[in-house]
């Protein structure tokens, strides 16, 4: 009865030992121009650069984030786009292993500037 009592302990111990090990671990995420970064505070692409960002559940299955937009619409084309600020609702997910480190494979967002409802998404097609 002893035995088994420190065989169940010795059991729990090693479970929480590794259940802390995973939790600890950083995620990271790499940029579209190829940066790695961990919780990156701001994220540039081509036509839209989004900055301030605060983010909740990083290291979880999914992260969320909440920040500023800064947008070229690209209307008529984008050198004579118009540039507009507003807020982003972002969510990284599809976590990884690559060279030893984890990664978030995904990033997808809602942005909203001037009563427009814009969308991004990293890597293209990059599905919930």
């Amino acid at each position: 009865m002893k035995r088994a009592f420190l065989l169940v302990a010795a059991l729990t111990l090693v479970l929480a030992v590794a259940a802390t090990a995973v939790a600890a671990t950083k995620v990271y995420y790499e940029t579209p121009f190829g940066k790695v970064v961990y919780k990156p505070k701001r994220i540039e692409f081509s036509d839209t650069t989004l900055s301030k960002i605060h983010w909740r559940h990083w290291n979880r299955k999914i992260a969320r984030g909440n920040g500023r937009a800064r947008i070229n619409t690209c209307n008529p084309n984008c050198a004579a786009g118009a540039i507009v600020h507003g807020t982003a609702k972002l969510a990284m997910f599809k976590r990884h292993t690559q060279n030893g480190k984890r990664f978030y494979g995904c990033l997808t967002g809602k942005m909203t500037a001037s009563g427009h409802v814009y969308r991004v998404e990293w890597p293209p097609a990059c599905n919930h």
